[in-house]
């Protein structure tokens, strides 16, 4: 058996948007090298297109559906303990997709799908999980969000 590790939702994120096919194609990406990591690229990839559907799922209220798509692919089993659930699986190649399942999981229990989504830029796709007070993000970064802001100021000015 095989632990799988706490992911922190932050972390997922970034992972997702680096190594997932989508983002990197729309942000024309795709030719640039990953970042470095310990694990090749080529193992990595399956595992953020994954977790990508259940941010893109999100919006249209499947989220679940996809999480549960995932974490049937990568069989997490729980384990109880007196310092609470942890997660295992049996193959080493699952523990990549149950950590960021169940990292995913956490997050849609406690805090919903409507927190979870892609960027609405215009030349963006990027995931994000929104943790703000209000829960009316609907942009990955300022930056995009800014972005979005003058070309609608540019627009209403023509």
């Amino acid at each position: 058996m095989y632990d799988v590790p706490v992911l922190d939702m932050g972390r997922v994120v970034e992972f997702v948007n680096e190594h997932a096919d989508r983002p990197r194609v729309v942000a024309d990406e795709q030719d640039m090298p990953y970042p470095e990591m310990a694990v090749p690229s080529g193992d990595l990839v399956p595992a953020a297109n994954a977790a990508f559907e259940v941010f893109a799922a999100a919006p249209d209220g499947r989220a679940f559906e996809r999480l549960n798509d995932l974490l049937r692919a990568a069989r997490p089993l729980p384990v109880a303990t007196e310092a609470g659930l942890r997660w295992t699986v049996d193959a080493p190649e699952n523990v990549l997709p149950a950590a960021l399942g169940a990292c995913l999981l956490e997050w849609l229990v406690n805090h919903g799908q409507e927190r979870l989504g892609t960027c609405h830029g215009a030349k963006c796709v990027d995931v994000y999980a929104d943790a703000s007070p209000a829960g009316r993000r609907r942009f990955c970064s300022s930056t995009c969000l800014n972005r979005h802001k003058v070309a609608a100021y540019r627009q209403r000015a023509r």
